[in-house]
């Protein structure tokens, strides 16, 4: 069997967002390519293309390590300041009312556990983290400290010709308030190879399924 070890990166920018602005006066508005999410969201949407790998040569990406970075401090001057962010990587798109649900149900549940609105086979990446004010440092206003993070995603094998990869943030803010968060990366780790052609059809056919269930 034909194989290749291959590492694949999703890179998402920093936020650096402010509630309730001219042009915005419900909701957050930020640069750096994240749009709004609802009055209390935000989300930042690229993809990892292997058409390359997957149309040409009718390779399979299977994922063995992931990895997480995001160096830097996450803030925020907003009243309530408790702040939700999870990244998702999977081989079918999610539209906008997906990102909202599951922006909305942070917290509860996430995309691939029970109660949510995705096939869990189809999140081959996810990273939850909480975070609070921590008043007690006088010295750093406005710092959010982490409490509590958790993964999840089924590194499944994925034949598709494209990853999407999306980051959400969640906050209740009111107007004039700020919202700051590091750029991130995140990479998974594995390897292209060649399986038999019954299952690689088979896993072609599963992935068009689930996309005409998006669509």
């Amino acid at each position: 069997m034909e194989e290749r070890n291959e590492s694949l990166i999703a890179m998402f920018p920093p936020v650096n967002a402010t509630w309730g602005t001219g042009n915005f006066p419900t909701t957050w508005d930020a640069d750096n390519g994240y749009v709004s999410l609802g009055t209390d969201g935000l989300v930042f949407s690229t993809n990892i293309d292997l058409s390359g790998w997957t149309r040409i040569n009718d390779f399979t990406f299977g994922t063995a390590q992931t990895q997480y970075q995001d160096p830097g401090v996450y803030s925020s001057t907003a009243v309530s300041a408790r702040t939700e962010v999870v990244e998702i990587i999977s081989d079918v798109p999610l539209n906008n009312a997906a990102l909202i649900t599951i922006k909305d149900n942070l917290g509860v549940t996430v995309p691939g556990m029970m109660n949510s609105q995705q096939d869990f086979t189809t999140i081959l990446y996810g990273n939850y983290r909480l975070y609070v004010p921590n008043n007690s440092l006088g010295a750093f206003p406005g710092f959010l400290q982490l409490i509590s993070s958790g993964s999840f995603g089924s590194k499944e094998p994925s034949a598709s010709e494209r990853l999407y990869c999306y980051r959400l943030l969640k906050c209740v803010g009111l107007a004039g308030e700020t919202l700051l968060a590091p750029a991130c990366r995140v990479g998974l780790f594995g390897s292209m190879y060649a399986e038999g052609q019954l299952p690689h059809m088979m896993r072609l056919k599963r992935s068009y399924e689930l996309q005409q269930k998006v669509d």
